[in-house]
């Protein structure tokens, strides 16, 4: 299944002033976790990042983000 992915934090949990993302490679992340990473794109100053990804296991979908638990909310959209 292909799943559209957004994952959005406030400036004021902003990780960047914090020492940097949990995450900075996604397509190792994605690799790890089992999932294909198809595109991902950034908007740093909406604090917003957009992802396509391909898998048949939601559980793992929800893995990919669970570095940002706590610092950011995750929302996923079926297609």
């Amino acid at each position: 299944m292909r799943f559209h992915a957004t994952l959005t934090h406030s400036p004021e949990s902003c990780p960047g002033p914090r020492g940097g993302p949990p995450v900075t490679d996604w397509p190792a992340r994605a690799a790890e976790v089992g999932i294909e990473l198809i595109a991902a794109v950034q908007c740093q100053m909406a604090h917003t990042q957009y992802f396509i990804v391909e898998t048949d296991d939601y559980a793992k979908l929800h893995q990919l983000f669970l570095p940002f638990q706590g610092i950011a909310t995750a929302e996923f959209t079926h297609r």
